[in-house]
């Protein structure tokens, strides 16, 4: 569901600097959630997006303790501070997402 097929090195940002999320729906679908949410850069025009999570990927990465919204908001920060604005996909899904950004899982938990 990602238009990417290449990995972009972790930019190092500031909290300054780091691109704010706003998540601007909430629909359920048949395996589980797609958000549509603005991205709001530092540096850039702000950019829109949508994120699937399914219910898979959300009781493997938080075990029920965080809400679906949540956790989308923590997946879409992580995605955005990993790829910038130049190469943020349109359309993602939180599998994707584990298997492209080195740490991805971990990330999400410590937040």
């Amino acid at each position: 569901m990602c238009a990417y097929t290449w990995q972009m090195s972790e930019p190092q940002q500031s909290r300054s600097t780091r691109p704010s999320i706003r998540i601007e729906g909430e629909h359920e679908i048949g395996n589980g959630w797609l958000y549509t949410f603005t991205v709001e850069w530092a540096n850039a025009a702000p950019t829109d997006h949508e994120l699937t999570l399914s219910w898979v990927d959300q009781e493997h990465l938080v075990r029920g303790t965080v809400t679906p919204s949540a956790l989308a908001q923590i997946a879409a920060q992580i995605e955005a501070e990993h790829f910038g604005a130049q190469a943020m996909p349109a359309r993602c899904d939180v599998s994707i997402l584990r298997r492209r950004i080195p740490g991805f899982d971990e990330r999400v938990r410590g937040r």
